[in-house]
């Protein structure tokens, strides 16, 4: 005891990816990959050998099925995200694959499983977006099962102690899931992202989780004692008396979303009267039906990239259409906004490309989109077709300038007439833009003049404008969301819509937060779309104050020239006007 008392206590940056205060000791997962030898086959038992696999993805397939069916009723998210993998099992091209190399190379199939899956998983981690790299994990998850199977070795980690700090370099969902059963405090990964379905589970089970910790086995020892901060992202390591005591009273007191009041309708207004609509991010139709329950009044993103599975796997018109039906059919009149493909050029094809310097400022998005217009003309064939009297409109993403809006329009225009004369019915849609680059603010007002609406997405915005890398923990503390130039920026762009009379929907990070929603809303935003596990606290608190008290707020916030006393005068402000609506651990850590 005396040994540990002395160490110093340390404070780690991290990145916050599930809500939470865990406090525990250490204990490491380390990754046993099962082992198995490259064998050479005889032509004669070739077949012999692909009954073996096929029987293997059989009950892989059963496993799966049986995972997603158990929490149908209970969860439908985990039900969706065992779903996933069954898909890769039952519907890609992966299993054929790994067919392929056992037929042509005669080998046994664990090394075919272990060629091609290692091939999947290099493609998968080389692409810029971050959302498509992190599908990387379901891809090695459903392998290590199959091969579990394979080899008769069980697919499931060992379980731990209650109230034990986990520390892993990546986890899968289904080590989630096992590791769920006995309670860990808290979850620390050196890699892993918002996005990730791992990060997804972690915050629906209420498992405080932060990533981006490197090399953490360098700074400390099984057995050490750890709190996990996942309101703000960071680790504190060998923590004193006085902290533990501290972080202890803010995780009694923290408000958990399955307790908040219930709100019997879907309307939300600030309590004077000022109406606020608050929508969905998905990536798959079926999170709407959740967010539905809490509130969300139709789909504000819908990241359509979702439906790329994999580098070159872009799906047809038809298949396009079949998801844009569903979500019509969910989201109703309270519609949706589709955002088209956010991707770079490496996920365009399955042979993949020279990777860019700096894909963040490459060719994607909107840009690629106008390069490679035969895909982009799919995509808006598929949404018009499908719009009929829905409620379906465009978002065009990562717009720098005027004349990218322009020239989409115009292809849209082309794709109407096309319609047209083909004679198949459509429907004209609402274009919108979103706003995330700095050229864009500074050109909004010719921007909105030419669009039907406008998303702010403030999570690319805040990188671009202050040229930090949003997921390099290096320059973590230059990534300030309370920077006075980001405030300006989404102050223009709501200005500009209202000007325009316009709706302007906010998006990202920022939208989902009950930190710097009541500013956002000093500053004029009335739209906010977000997580879908953020809904229920955002209507609770919005519920809760006066669009008055945002008018103050953003009033002393104009004077502030940093974004640290940005941070203090929300904090000070929150505790001293509103205190009761925030978890009390979110008001005492650092947001900036």
């Amino acid at each position: 005891m005396h040994q540990a008392a002395s160490k110093p206590e340390r404070h780690l940056p991290a990145l916050a990816v599930s809500r939470g205060i865990g406090i525990g000791t250490v204990i490491f997962l380390h990754g046993h990959k099962r082992q198995f030898f490259r064998r050479s086959i005889d032509s004669n038992l070739i077949d012999t050998e692909i009954e073996k696999f096929r029987s293997a993805v059989e009950e892989c397939k059963d496993q799966l099925k049986e995972l997603s069916n158990r929490h149908n009723d209970q969860n439908q998210l985990v039900s969706e995200i065992f779903g996933v993998h069954l898909l890769i099992v039952q519907e890609s091209s992966f299993i054929k694959k790994i067919e392929t190399v056992i037929r042509d190379r005669q080998v046994n199939s664990e090394w075919a499983l272990k060629v091609v899956s290692d091939q999947y998983l290099e493609r998968q981690i080389s692409v810029a977006d971050q959302h498509l790299r992190e599908k990387s994990i379901d891809i090695e998850d459903v392998s290590d099962r199959l091969l579990s199977v394979l080899i008769g070795l069980p697919a499931s980690v060992r379980l731990t102690d209650p109230g034990l700090i986990i520390i892993a370099r990546e986890l899968r969902p289904s080590a989630i899931m096992e590791l769920k059963k006995s309670s860990p405090a808290a979850i620390i990964t050196e890699r892993g992202g918002w996005t990730s379905h791992t990060s997804i589970l972690a915050r629906e089970f209420g498992l405080p989780m932060v990533s981006g910790v490197r090399k953490f086995g360098q700074i400390v020892s099984e057995g050490d004692r750890l709190i996990v901060d996942g309101f703000s992202g960071q680790v504190i390591v060998n923590p004193k008396i006085e902290t533990i005591e501290l972080f202890q009273r803010l995780a009694d007191e923290t408000v958990i979303r399955d307790e908040l009041p219930a709100i019997t309708n879907n309307s939300t207004a600030t309590t004077d009267g000022t109406s606020i609509f608050i929508r969905a991010n998905v990536d798959i139709p079926e999170t709407y039906e959740r967010a539905k329950l809490f509130g969300a009044e139709g789909i504000g993103l819908f990241r359509s990239e979702s439906l790329i599975s994999s580098p070159g796997s872009i799906p047809s018109e038809e298949e396009q259409m079949s998801a844009y039906r569903q979500l019509a059919a969910i989201a109703g009149s309270a519609g949706v906004n589709i955002r088209t493909f956010d991707v770079g050029i490496d996920q365009m094809s399955e042979r993949g490309f020279s990777s860019e310097r700096n894909p963040s400022l490459g060719l994607r998005s909107i840009r690629l989109s106008l390069s490679d217009t035969a895909y982009f003309c799919t995509q808006i064939r598929a949404i018009l077709r499908t719009s009929g009297d829905q409620n379906l409109s465009i978002v065009l993403p990562m717009i720098s300038g005027l004349s990218e809006v322009l020239l989409s329009k115009s292809i849209i225009k082309e794709e109407c007439d096309r319609l047209s004369e083909e004679g198949i019915q459509f429907s004209e849609v609402k274009v919108g833009a979103m706003i995330e680059v700095p050229s864009a603010v500074l050109t909004i007002n010719e921007i909105a003049q030419n669009v039907d609406f406008l998303c702010l997405g403030t999570n690319d915005l805040v990188q671009y404008l202050l040229a930090v890398d949003r997921d390099n923990d290096l320059v973590a503390n230059w990534y300030q969301t309370l920077h006075p130039a980001v405030i300006r920026s989404i102050s223009s762009v709501l200005e500009a819509g209202s000007e325009r009379g316009i709706p302007v929907t906010l998006c990202g990070e920022m939208a989902g937060s009950v930190f710097y929603v009541p500013l956002l809303i000093g500053l004029g935003a009335r739209e906010f779309s977000m997580n879908v596990n953020s809904i229920q606290q955002i209507r609770h608190l919005v519920s809760g104050i006066s669009l008055a008290e945002t008018h103050d707020l953003v009033k002393m916030a104009r004077n502030c020239h940093t974004a640290e006393d940005t941070e203090y005068l929300l904090r000070t402000y929150y505790l001293k006007n509103w205190k009761d609506l925030f978890p009390p651990g979110l008001l005492s850590t650092k947001h900036s």
